[in-house]
This record gives C-alpha cells, structure tokens and sequence, in this order.
C-alpha cells in the first residue's frame, strides 16, 4: 500500500469508530452476537487494532498523541432539539439527537420529541419527561430512577437494561417495547469484560400504561404498580413481579412461563390464554382473578382460605402485606399453639412467622415458604411438605413423623447487612431434636443444617443432601442415612 492510500485507510477507520459504536451489541442497531463485521482503528502507537462491531472501543483509542477527547460540558438541548426536529422531518441541516452517556437529571423535557435519538447510558435521573416521545429511541442501559414520564411514548424503544426503579410511566406506552436484560462490554485497562445489566423497574409506577407485545423478559418489576396496565402479548418470561399491584391488569396471551407473582394483588386480573407454566403465584389463589384457558402445567398458587378461622385468615393477610412492604405495613404472623390440622396452606408464604407449638398435622402444604420462620415445637405429622421451603427456619423439636418431605429444602440463608450486601455468614435450618421418624425425605436439602438428637428411624433419605450438616456420632451412624450424601 502507497503512502496515500494508506492515509485513506487510517481516515476511513476514524468514520468506521462512530459506526462500530452504534453497531455494538446493545447500541442503537443491534446486530447478532456472533457477527463477524469488524473495524479497523489505527492507535498511537502505531499498531493497527481489530475490533468486533459488537464491542466498545476502549479509552485508549479515544487517544491521539498529547491530545485527549474532551467530554461535552454544557449541551444546549433546545438547539439539538430543533436540530433533531429537523431531522425527523428530513429538512436541511437537520441532526439527529444524539445524547450518549450525558448527564441531564433533573432535566425538564416536557412534550420533547425525541423519537429515533441515540440516548444510551443517559442519565436522566429525576427528570421531567411528561408526554415526551421516546419511539424507537435507543435507551440501552439509560438511567431514569425516580423520573416522571408521565403519558410518555416509548413506543419500540430500546430499554436494555434500563434502570426505571421509582419511575412514574402512569399513562405511558410501552408497546413492543424491549425491556430485556442489556449485555455491555467495557474496558478496565486492557481488559475487556462483560456486564449483564437486567432492566430495574422496581417500585415504578405503569398504572393504565400501555405495554401490548412489550419484551420484559427477566425484567425486575418488584412492587411495581401495573393496576389497569394492559401487558397483552407481553413477554414476561422469567420476570420478577413479586408483591406488584396487577389489578385490574390484562395479561391476556402474555408469556409468564418461569415468572415469579408471589405476593401480587390479582383482583380483577385477566390472565386468559396467557402461559403461566413453571410460575409461582404464592399467596395468590386461583380464583382471585380470571385465568380462563391459561396454561397453568407446573406454577405454583396458593390454597383458597376460605376454610380457614377468620382470625387465621386476617393473620395471613396482614402477614403478605408485611413481606411485601419489607416491615413497612402489615404485621408479622405470631401465634401460640395454633391448630391447623389439616388445613390447606398450598403455596403459602410464611416466611418470618413465629408459630410456636403449632399443630400443622396432615395439612397441606405443598410447595410453601417458611424462611427463617420460628416453629419450635410445632406438630408436622403426615403433613404434605413436598417442595416446600424451610430455608434458616427453626424447628427445633418438631414432629415430622410420617411427613412427605421430598425435596423439601432445609438450606442455608445467605445473611445481608442494612445495605443489602452479603456478610460471608450463613444461617442454618435448626432441626435439632427433631423426631423425623417413617418421614420420606427422598431429594431433601439438610446441607449445614443442625441435626444434633434428631430421630430418622424408619425414614427414606435416599439421595437426600446433608452434607455439612452437623450430626451427632449416633444419629451420623444409623442405617437410614446410608443412602444419603453426607
């Protein structure tokens, strides 16, 4: 290659860096992950770089010699508005909007129209957004906590990995919208690594928003406020909408598969023909909303209590409400000899409850959750435990003869501190003294339990997992756990 035509390779790879940005898997064009289209950049030093159009340029190419690219301190977004305004509709001189990585919170942009702009990683935290439209706008991995979108159109926008916790959409459109887990790849020196962002919804509030066909899969959307949103044809698949309000929500068609609804509030839901396999509604009874023709094969609901004591019930409610809230509202379930004999809590979750010497005797209760709950004493016998969760809970001294606990979970609780952060220490399920005796406990999880005097004559522990567990040189030696993973 001459001279010159190597200076226009160098010039053309300068244009090509814009481009392979906007090409990046999460940009403005996605493009399939295993693409093969490269671009060329010449760095300072001289050596020519390769870069996959699916990945981002490090720092160091931004670098000219004794020159570095200085980022935009003030941006004037009336003029790139009216620029933009252009643009859309094809005049002279127009510009496309093009915010990236910029910081404008708190920002007022009420009614702008931004369809089609390039906004991915703004930081749009606590700004105004009223009946602003964002269709088609690339927002991947944007963050708009606490922001009021209000009416806003976000008609087939790219919302990647968006963080949209405490947002007001209430109104808003969402339709065919892509809310999915976001991939980004960044550089620490010369390292390239890459990070999975999930969309954070978390407490927004999308009452009436509109969200036809809209893609949320794996999307965080605790305690969000959906009450009249209409999600038919969403995908959900794998989301979290545990304790979210979905009342008067449709959901007709949507995918749920995997999703996770413990703790929502259903009443006049609409879940027809919509695919619920696999998902948990714990503390949400089938009859609480309308879930006509949908295919239900393996989720997870809660038994209708309508049977139980009134007492009882009010206790189960008032106790959703303070998982829910996290302590806020409601009141944690304490009860002292409570007889339940027999009594349907399919699904049910109790976690943190203190029910001390509790008679739970051939009741049902497939498939609930009592985490870290205290049930000292209380009485299991025959009772139905399969695939429930006693993660951290105490049982010391509880009667467990003849129960089915297969693949029942007595695992450890990771602790946290007040920031949420993990402290390296584990919580125990305590079964001390237990009496576990004729129990069929096939595909049990005991791993680090304390089963110190617990009685597992006649019992069926085949594949059962107690390794870790802490075990006295009697009980470690009885035949019954041969068959176990110790």
């Amino acid at each position: 290659m001459d001279f010159l035509g190597f200076w226009r390779f160098v010039t053309a790879a300068a244009h090509y860096r814009t481009a392979a940005q906007e090409c990046r898997f999460g940009g403005g064009f996605p493009r399939p992950a295993d693409t093969n289209l490269s671009f060329r950049t010449w760095s300072p030093t001289g050596s020519l770089t390769l870069f996959r159009a699916n990945e981002r340029f490090p720092d160091r190419v931004h670098r000219q010699q004794g020159k570095v690219k200085q980022k935009v301190a003030v941006v004037d977004l009336q003029q790139s508005l009216t620029l933009h305004q252009r643009f859309l509709e094809g005049r002279p001189g127009g510009r496309r909007l093009e915010l990236k990585s910029h910081d404008l919170r708190a920002e007022r942009l009420i009614a702008a129209d931004m369809r089609n702009a390039l906004l991915s990683g703004v930081n749009l935290e606590d700004a105004v957004l009223r009946q602003s439209i964002l269709d088609g706008s690339d927002l991947f991995g944007a963050n708009l906590a606490r922001a009021d979108m209000e009416a806003a159109s976000l008609k087939s926008a790219d919302l990647r990995g968006v963080n949209l916790a405490g947002c007001n959409l209430r109104q808003a459109r969402l339709d065919r919208a892509d809310i999915r887990q976001g991939q980004l790849v960044v550089w620490v020196g010369k390292v390239q690594q890459k990070v999975i962002q999930v969309a954070d919804l978390s407490g927004a509030n999308l009452s009436d928003a509109s969200l036809t066909g809209t893609d949320l899969s794996g999307a965080d959307l605790r305690n969000v406020n959906l009450a009249g949103a209409n999600l038919s044809g969403a995908q959900l698949f794998a989301a979290n909408l545990s304790g979210a309000d979905l009342r008067g929500a449709s959901f007709v068609e949507a995918k749920l598969k995997g999703a996770i609804l413990d703790n929502t509030q259903v009443a006049g839901a609409d879940f027809a023909r919509a695919d619920l396999r696999d998902a948990r509604l714990r503390n949400v009874p089938p009859g609480a909303a309308n879930f006509k023709a949908a295919y239900t094969d393996g989720a997870v609901f809660s038994a209708d209590h309508g049977k139980l004591a009134p007492e009882v019930r009010e206790a189960i409610t008032e106790h959703q409400r303070w998982i829910v809230s996290n302590g806020r509202e409601g009141l944690r379930m304490v009860l002292l000899r409570p007889d339940l004999s027999g009594a349907d809590l399919t699904g049910c979750d109790l976690s943190g409850a203190e029910i001390t010497y509790g008679r739970f005797d051939k009741a049902n209760l497939r498939g609930s959750v009592w985490r870290m709950a205290k049930l000292t004493g209380s009485s299991f016998r025959g009772a139905e435990l399969r695939d429930a969760m006693f993660d951290g809970a105490n049982l010391a001294n509880a009667d467990l003869r003849e129960a089915s606990l297969l693949d029942t979970q007595f695992g450890l609780v990771t602790l946290r501190d007040a920031d949420g952060k993990t402290t390296g220490r584990e919580w125990p399920a305590d079964l001390r003294g237990a009496n576990m005796a004729a129990a069929d406990a096939r595909g049990a999880n005991l791993r680090g339990a304390r089963l110190e005097g617990a009685n597992f004559a006649d019992g069926n522990f085949a594949a059962a997992d107690l390794r870790g567990a802490a075990l006295d040189s009697r009980s470690a030696a009885m035949p019954e756990l041969r068959r176990a993973r110790i």
